[in-house]
């Protein structure tokens, strides 16, 4: 019996990004797209840029939240982000970045056309605050949790509350 051998994060990427070139009939693209990993996006999990003289295209993707997703939401989001340079390579700078075009493309690669990812941002993004007496779901914001730790004051981002250190929840 043979064992499956893992892929590496990076073998995935190119992988899937591949797959969505090949099914909108541009692999050419491929040597021409720079995949980089960018530690401050702590909201948006990944982007994609295009330039058109000479084509390419550049993919950047947070580590932290790439912990955090499945298999299944990172092998979305790489195929998300390449439909992107396709809709712009074959389109040209002018469409709106989650248009027709993008949506066509993402269509051919037998993925919806979805915009925004549902990956738990809880201590990449912001901390959960303990025994909020206003709401449950209170939270402040990572920003605001260093300036905390540099003597400033803290609120809770939703109701307002006046919090210290000791309110934060900084676990899973």
């Amino acid at each position: 019996m043979y064992e499956e051998m893992q892929l590496t994060d990076s073998e995935m990427i190119r992988d899937w990004l591949d797959f969505a070139l090949g099914c909108n009939d541009v692999s050419c693209l491929s040597s021409m797209i720079r995949v980089r990993w960018n530690k401050r996006f702590t909201r948006k999990f990944a982007d994609a840029g295009y330039g058109t003289c000479p084509p390419r295209g550049r993919i950047r993707i947070s580590p932290m939240i790439w912990e955090r997703a499945t298999r299944e939401q990172r092998r979305e989001t790489l195929i998300h982000e390449a439909c992107h340079i396709v809709a712009y390579h074959l389109h040209g700078l002018a469409i709106k970045p989650h248009g027709i075009e993008w949506r066509q493309a993402m269509v051919k690669c037998g993925v919806e056309p979805v915009v925004t990812h549902n990956i738990d941002l809880v201590g990449i993004n912001f901390f959960h605050v303990r025994e909020c007496t206003k709401a449950n779901r209170c939270h402040v914001s990572r920003r605001d949790f260093a300036a905390l730790k540099r003597g400033g004051l803290l609120q809770c981002t939703i109701c307002g509350m006046q919090v210290d250190a000791a309110s934060i929840e900084l676990t899973l």
